[in-house]
């Protein structure tokens, strides 16, 4: 039915066409006439302007010209030819059937050259087209020539009607090929349409359309704007999806930075055993790179035997699962990193019902200063027992010689040994208390403003008969003026006996040992100086840890010491805010210097 109806508005707009082709080749054809009118009139006012006054006039011998002309022209469009006089009489005149001459008088531009004009239609007398110009010949006075010819009217030669009926008949003839073309194109369109509405509304029937491109341009205009909205949806969800993704990427790499900021290492193993993630912190801690780790099996980068024997368990898909109550952290020294001791404790990523959905994770931790510290108190209960034990035994040797024997000298002898054996037991004992009352903050300093000079002096007098049971002299060095400084008096003289202790335990027979102390700027440095075995550089950072001796063939013998003299002592000057600074050099001497800031004195003060 529409198919139809663009039929019939096709046959409508050829014949519409044809009307106007006919229209315009008629105006055409009468614009040629009229163009030939004119040539014609034109022609003919020079022609006759040029003749003599006396072939023209009526009567004459060749009166007959004008007629002549009548017939020469008379093909329905002539209308007269006229030659008047200035005054308009009329000299000699023809004139077409049914025709007459208007009385219009000429402009006055005819006297100096050729015109045209048209002249209106009277009454039983159509409009009229007419030429003239002035006659050449002037001996009878001044003459003009007229020459009329009516409009071209509308009409149509029988080999024009021939031409434009083939015309019309052609372009009618294309009207059923337009159609034919038009309803085979019109069929995908039509199937479109459908497609178009099914997807519109896929759950609506749909009846095959009539192929009308207005259905199509609606079915399209509704996709489209389903389309525009199905899209805006779908933008929402990606914007949604990128923010979570976003989010969950921010939170991975939060995660991510939380785990590589942790001071231990973290291994992360799949259910077969291979690494998927490594912390920055295992590579020092174990030696490896984590490129020779990431996505490597267990047997192609760990050496170490508790450590394989750990992650054994917990290999193979979740089928070696540890049975519970067993050990999951052992400790071991790393072969790649010499000096240090690890913990690795191994902990199954359940994923519920006790399968190992995600692997085995892997702590590894530093616990060098902590094994370091066991054996050194391992090794300070043996010593402290060794040392409590050989006083005893000397006391109780002492002790027996003093009962059975009379004799004055041994009886002395015996006395000052066991004198010495209870001071060396109560520095033993008072060491030890002092660091327990480190350990539980009990100690509290009681600063005062104490002159460092006299207490200086008085530590280098109880230090002498020390150093001269070794054959060591100890020198003093102090200046003139030595400022004060604010501190505990009774515990920074327990540090500086620890220090002078020190010296004269690792010095040479016939060494020597320096008090010193001096100004310097707004501090007070003193020094304590030896000329004994001096300390490696590799031990320098250890020494004023606690129970930690240095490393000297026979010196845990020979020496004696149980590692809390120089711990002490660093502790009680960082309580006074001071640093303790060591230099050192094996085989030559060390040199253990204390910075204090100085106290002026105020106006009043009382200096101890």
């Amino acid at each position: 039915m529409k198919l139809n109806r663009i039929g019939i508005i096709l046959i409508a707009s050829a014949l519409a066409v044809i009307a106007l082709v006919v229209s315009l080749l008629v105006a055409r054809q009468q614009d040629s006439q009229a163009a030939q009118v004119r040539i014609k009139g034109v022609g003919l006012v020079k022609s006759l302007g040029g003749i003599p006054m006396a072939l023209l006039q009526d009567g004459g011998q060749t009166a007959g010209l004008l007629n002549a002309l009548l017939a020469y022209h008379d093909n329905g469009d002539f209308a007269y030819a006229a030659i008047i006089d200035a005054k308009g009489a009329t000299l000699a005149e023809v004139a077409g059937r049914g025709a007459m001459m208007p009385s219009a008088p000429l402009p006055a531009s005819a006297a100096t050259g050729f015109g045209e004009r048209t002249l209106p239609a009277a009454a039983g007398t159509p409009a009229l087209r007419e030429f003239f110009g002035p006659l050449a010949d002037r001996t009878q006075g001044t003459a003009y020539v007229r020459v009329g010819f009516y409009p071209p009217r509308y009409t149509m030669l029988a080999r024009d009607v021939s031409f434009l009926a083939l015309l019309a008949l052609a372009m009618f003839l294309l009207v059923p090929l337009i159609y034919f073309v038009i309803k085979r194109e019109m069929a995908p369109l039509a199937a479109l349409n459908v497609q178009l509405r099914q997807l519109a509304a896929p759950d609506e029937p749909h009846a095959a359309p009539a192929g009308e491109a207005r259905e199509l341009v609606d079915s399209m205009q509704t996709y489209v704007a389903q389309a525009g909205t199905r899209i805006a949806q779908l933008e929402l969800g990606a914007r949604n999806t990128m923010a979570d993704n976003r989010l969950l990427q921010y939170g991975s790499k939060k995660l991510s930075a939380a785990l590589q900021s942790l001071p231990d290492g973290l291994l992360m193993l799949d259910p077969g055993g291979d690494v998927t993630f490594v912390s920055g912190k295992v590579e020092p801690l174990l030696g490896i790179p984590a490129d020779a780790l990431l996505g490597q099996p267990l047997d192609a980068w760990c050496r170490d035997t508790p450590l394989r024997s750990l992650l054994m368990r917990y290999s193979g898909h979740g089928r070696q699962q540890p049975a519970h109550g067993r050990v999951n952290t052992v400790e071991f020294a790393p072969a790649n990193v010499d000096g240090r001791q690890l913990s690795a404790t191994a902990q199954p990523l359940s994923g519920g019902h006790g399968t190992m959905a995600f692997g085995t994770l892997v702590v590894l931790r530093d616990v060098t200063r902590e094994y370091l510290s066991r054996q050194a108190g391992n090794d300070f209960v043996a010593h402290v027992s060794h040392e409590l034990k050989s006083p005893l035994n000397v006391i109780a040797m002492y002790a027996e010689m003093l009962a059975d024997s009379d004799e004055e000298s041994i009886r002395v002898e015996s006395l000052n040994v066991i004198q010495d054996e209870i001071e060396r037991m109560n520095a033993l004992v008072g060491n030890l208390l002092n660091v327990s009352k480190l350990d539980t903050g009990s100690m509290s300093p009681e600063r005062n403003r104490v002159r460092l000079d006299d207490m200086l002096r008085d530590v280098h007098e109880q230090a002498l008969p020390r150093a001269e049971s070794r054959q060591l002299a100890v020198a003093l060095d102090l200046p003139r003026d030595l400022d004060a400084v604010t501190i505990d008096k009774d515990l920074f003289r327990i540090a500086l006996n620890n220090l002078l202790t020190n010296a004269i335990k690792y010095n040479r027979p016939g060494g020597t040992v320096t008090l010193a102390a001096r100004n310097d700027g707004h501090e007070i440095v003193i020094s304590v100086r030896d000329t004994g075995i001096g300390i490696a550089a590799d031990q320098r950072d250890r020494i004023f840890e606690k129970f930690y001796r240095v490393s000297e063939s026979g010196a845990p013998v020979a020496r004696g010491g149980h590692g809390l003299g120089l711990y002490l002592a660093a502790q009680i000057v960082e309580m006074h805010h001071g640093r303790i600074v060591v230099d050192s050099e094996p085989g030559v001497g060390s040199t253990f210097s204390i910075h204090l800031k100085s106290a002026p004195a105020p106006a009043g003060a009382a200096v101890l």
